[in-house]
Order: structure tokens, then sequence, then C-alpha cells
């Protein structure tokens, strides 16, 4: 929408200008008729006072004839002067009357020409300022035209751009709500068939060489998730025949320093699977119940066993694995003292979750047990290294030493030479004896260069 505030405030000062300009006029109109009413006034005024001056006079006449009656005769002149005195005033006070009326004229004619000509210099100058007004309008609409249509044409370029988006999502909305449908038939589908597995795997989980082997995979899992499978040994199924009778722990943890963590992984939880299937209430926390008085049976039995005198060395305790978060705290739930229970009798209650704190424990004392057997390593190999440097050091000290002689012979077979054998080439060349292709080409110098001792720091 274009924005036509600016000429509305300019036709609104032109407006103000008209006004102010009318305003002016009507104010000299009113000065000058102020001063025409001052100017007859006066006059006025004066003719006033002479018919005043003039009224005195008749009545001082009159006194003076009523006074005089006998001397009429001889005023007669004086009356006929005053009559004619009176005559003139007369006519004084009709010219006034014919100036009043004429004046009257006058100022209607010299108002009416001041409005007039006001009136037609007002028009003109609003004529004037008026065209100017509109040729500046016109130039400033075209100007801001031209802008206001530069400025809204991005906004109708975006509009255009959202419409479009607009339409392309509402065309993916559809595609997706298609989609979508599509896939909470199939999560519906899924979900029948995860209620079926998850059915057969709750049956499954009720044999008990199934839930064995299900604690066994997860208790690999455990050691693979905290990186024990190659720091230390473990054994699956290891059994041993005690006083008092076969036993058979699910694994082993060799600790660094030979000694033995048993761990059993054998927990019955049937009646937790009971309970997760129950629809009442008051069923299902008698399960749990049940469920917590299990696990606290089992703890019992494996205290019984004195799995640390059978594996020795052994700490004297033994960890009892629950293969799920979800048991232990179905069975805490009910039993909050199941974990001193264990605690009290050598039996430490396990999830995957601290039992893989644990073995990360057990693997950071292998780093160090390792760290340590290295270190005696590297005292060995650095004992032998150092047996080694000081024998080759010796060597290096012979060498130098030899190098010394060396350069010394040298130097002395060099001195013989030049004194002894030179002189007598020389005498040779001399002679004439040898040509001068077998002429010595150089003769050989001492070596300065001496051997760098080992410093002794």
């Amino acid at each position: 929408m274009l924005n036509l505030e600016p000429g509305l405030a300019a036709g609104g000062g032109v407006a103000i200008g008209i006004f102010l300009g009318w305003l002016f006029a009507k104010l000299r109109f009113n000065q000058t008729m102020t001063t025409l009413k001052v100017e007859a006034g006066k006059t006025i005024a004066g003719l006033q006072t002479a018919v005043s001056s003039r009224d005195t006079a008749y009545q001082d006449v009159s006194r003076r004839l009523e006074d005089a009656g006998r001397q009429n005769r001889g005023l007669q002149f004086s009356l006929s002067e005053s009559l004619a005195k009176l005559a003139a005033a007369e006519e004084k006070i009709s010219a006034v009357g014919e100036m009043r009326t004429s004046m009257a004229d006058t100022y209607r004619s010299v108002s009416a020409r001041a409005l007039a000509e006001n009136n037609r210099v007002f028009l003109d100058l609003a004529k004037t300022a008026m065209a100017k007004y509109l040729d500046t309008a016109k130039m400033d609409f075209s100007a801001r035209g031209k802008a206001v249509e530069k400025t809204i044409q991005p906004i109708a370029d975006a509009l255009d751009r959202y419409d479009r988006h607009i339409q392309a999502m509402e065309r993916s909305r559809e595609k997706a709500y298609g989609g979508l449908s599509q896939q909470v038939r199939s999560l519906a589908m899924v979900q029948n068939e995860l209620h079926k597995e998850t059915g057969k795997l709750v049956k499954a989980l009720r044999l008990p060489h199934v839930r064995g082997r299900w604690g066994e995979m997860t208790l690999r899992r455990v050691v693979e998730l905290s990186g024990m499978q190659n720091r230390c040994d473990f054994y699956e199924q290891t059994t041993s025949q005690t006083e008092n009778g076969l036993q058979r722990p699910d694994m082993i943890i060799q600790l660094p320093d030979g000694r033995q963590i048993v761990v059993d992984a054998k927990v019955p939880f049937t009646a937790y699977l009971d309970a997760i299937e129950a629809e009442d209430e008051t069923a299902r926390s008698r399960l749990y119940a049940d469920h917590a008085g299990q696990i606290k049976q089992h703890i019992l039995k494996l205290a019984q066993k004195n799995y640390w005198k059978s594996f020795q060395p052994s700490p004297e305790f033994v960890v009892l694995f629950i293969p799920g978060e979800n048991f232990f705290s179905a069975a805490l739930s009910q039993m909050p003292d199941l974990i001193e229970i264990g605690a009290g009798k050598g039996v430490i209650v396990s999830t995957p979750t601290t039992l893989i704190a644990l073995l990360k424990a057990v693997a950071s004392g292998w780093r160090r047990h390792e760290a340590t057997e290295n270190a005696e390593a590297v005292s060995e190999l650095g004992g032998e290294l150092y047996r080694r440097l000081a024998t080759m050091t010796q060597y290096i000290v012979d060498l130098g030493r030899d190098l010394e002689r060396s350069v010394a012979g040298y130097n002395k077979m060099v001195g013989s030479y030049d004194r002894r054998v030179m002189v007598t080439a020389r005498k040779l060349e001399n002679c004439g004896v040898v040509g001068p292709d077998d002429k010595v080409a150089e003769t050989p110098q001492p070596l300065e260069i001496q051997p760098r001792h080992l410093s002794p720091e």
C-alpha cells in the first residue's frame, strides 16, 4: 500500500497557508474599517459640536427677541442674519448628511475593492503555491512510487516464493501423511509381532537352561563392554568338587595377584515373569514379593557354598550376577535390605551396571600390574643397556687413542718424507733426469686434526 502521508502533510500545509492568507487579509480589512470609522467619528463630532453651538446661538437669539421684542425692528437685520446663519447651518447639516452617505458609500466601495484585491492576491498566491506544490508532489509521488515499487517488489517475490514453498510443504505433508499412515500400520504390525515374540521370550525364559544360557550371554557381553576379555582370563561353567558337593560357578575372574573372584549368574526370576503377565495389581505385588524372596533364598544358598574356600586364593565374597536392572529393582522395591543381607553373607549382588564398574576396576588393576611388570623389564633393559654403553665407550676411547697414534705416526712420516726424500727428488728434477709429466704433483702436508675426547659428564 502506497504511503501518502507526506503528500497529505504537504496538502495540509498548503491549506494552513491559505487560511493564514485569508486571516491576514481580513485583519487588514478590519484595520481599514477601523481607521475609516475613527475619521467619520471625528467629522460627526465636529458637526455635532457645530450644531450644538448653533442651538445655543439660536436660544440666545430667541431670548433676545423675547427680551427685546420692542427692539424687533432694530434687530430685524440681526434676525435675518441669524436666519441666514441658520440656513447656512442647515446646509452644513445637509452637507454633513450627504457627506456621511458619501463616506458610507466610499467605505463600502473601498472595503469591497480591498476585499476583492485581497481575495485576488490571495487566490494568486494560493494558485502559485498550489501549482508549485502540485509539481513537487507529482515529482515526489513519482519518485516515491518508484521507491515503493522497488521496496515492495522483493516482498512480492518473497510472498511468491513463500506461496510456492507452502504448496511444496503441503504436497510433502500429504505425502508424509500417507507415509506416516503406512508407518503407523507397520508399527502396529511390528507391535503385534513384538507382543508375540515377547510372549515367546517369556515362555523361553521359563526354561532353566534357556534362562541360564541367556545369563551367560549377558555376562560375556558385560565382560566385553568392560574391556576384560583381553586383560584377564575368565571361565564359564567351571566345575569344582568340594566337601559340599559339586560346585559350578558361571565365571571366575582372575585378579593380577593370582586371586580369583567367583561369579554366579543362576538367578531364579520365574515369579518376576508371572508378575509382569499378571493383570491384577494385588497379584502383581504378591508375585514381586515372591521374586524378592527367591533372590534372598538364592543369596543364602550361595553363602552356604563358600566359594571363596573352594577357589583359593580368593576374596571372601562371591558375586551374584542378575542379568537385568529391572529384576533387581523389582526385588529391592519389595525388600530394600536385600543388598545388606547379601553383603552380610559374603554375597555381592551385582547388575550389569555395577559388574561393569567392578570389572573396569579389575582392568585398572591389571593395567597397573602390567605397568609394574613393564617397569621391572625396563629397569633390567636399562641396566643391560648401561653396561653395553660402558663397553662401547671404552672401545671409543681406545679408538681415539689409536687415531692419535696414527696421526702422530703420519706426521712423522710426512716430516721424514719432506726432509729426506723430497730433497733428493728436487735435485733430480734440477738435473733434468725426470720428465715434466713425472714430477711429484704435491707434497703431503702434516695433519693438525686431533680426535675429540668423550666428555666425562
